[in-house]
């Protein structure tokens, strides 16, 4: 991508359909790690959910910005930072970001991304992480509480699933309910969603306990106990058997994002049972 010769080269605009290609393109180049290793055709079902997009174009499109309810999202090639790209595609990804604190995330390794959210207002709130276990070898057996069993998922389970997110999700500080048609969009519409590996744990009056939802990738979307059933070691019996499903399967690894504000502290449970962090991202918030 050549760069431009002064900032007045680069045009804004709104993004469309036809800019996924390119806007893809510069979330390669921009190498965010692990946790947005997307494939173009998860990239491509993941545009729509955006409230907007916006195309930094100067010959080459070399930058895109995009708003989800109260999070933005600004990515500029190297080649052609610190010409006010960023600023002027944050000023419209934050005019449509719906809240009056608007969030951004950025990889700590990238030097230049917390002093850029700093001058625009952002101040740092919690850290993410990307952690990991390597299935080099047998894990143990999961041992389920009394009374629990545990299956795949099915399609009729899908709104009890949703229930159960709510309700396990419900005092976390950033969770935000959505409408099902969109959850079941963003999920069971995913290129990596397949129902066997979505666990799900039933109680003996066939309510739903728990679920491990996993991307067929080896990566754990969602892990959720309903809060009658936590301290009882579902938990970890269900990342046990999602450990046990994947080996089984060939991937080297299994990968989740967790962050420090988990009222559940849920990491202390990874970290137990052999993961990792093999990434830190900082999150950063901004008052309006």
């Amino acid at each position: 991508m050549g760069s431009r010769s002064s900032v007045a080269d680069v045009e804004i605009r709104p993004g469309g359909k036809e800019d996924v290609e390119a806007a893809y393109g510069v979330l390669v180049v921009c190498d965010l790690g692990r946790w947005f290793d997307l494939t173009l055709e998860q990239f491509r079902a993941w545009w729509p959910t955006y409230r907007g997009t916006w195309i930094a174009e100067g010959g080459t499109v070399v930058g895109y910005a995009a708003a989800r309810s109260d999070e933005v999202e600004v990515y500029v090639v190297p080649e052609v930072r610190r010409r006010g790209i960023g600023t002027r595609l944050l000023a419209k990804a934050e005019a449509a970001a719906a809240a009056d604190r608007v969030t951004a995330t950025a990889r700590r390794e990238e030097a230049a991304a917390a002093p850029f959210l700093e001058r625009h207002g952002y101040r740092f709130g919690s850290e993410t992480w990307l952690m990991q276990i390597d299935l080099d070898r047998e894990q143990p057996e999961p041992v389920w509480p009394e009374g629990i069993e545990v299956r795949s998922f099915r399609v009729a389970d899908a709104r009890a699933i949703k229930e159960l997110l709510d309700v396990a999700y419900a005092k976390e500080p950033d969770f935000r309910e959505q409408p099902f048609e969109d959850w079941s969009r963003f999920m069971l519409d995913d290129t990596s969603f397949e129902a066997e590996s979505w666990f799900v744990a039933e109680a003996a009056d066939r309510s739903l306990a728990g679920a491990a939802l996993n991307w067929k990738e080896g990566f754990v979307k969602d892990l959720v106990v309903h809060p009658a059933h936590r301290r009882r070691g579902l938990g970890e019996a269900l990342m046990l058997h999602t450990f046990r499903h994947f080996r089984a399967r060939g991937a080297p690894a299994v990968t989740l994002k967790t962050d420090s504000i988990n009222t559940s502290q849920a990491w202390r449970l990874y970290e137990r049972l052999g993961m990792r962090k093999i990434r830190i991202y900082d999150d950063f918030e901004k008052r309006r």
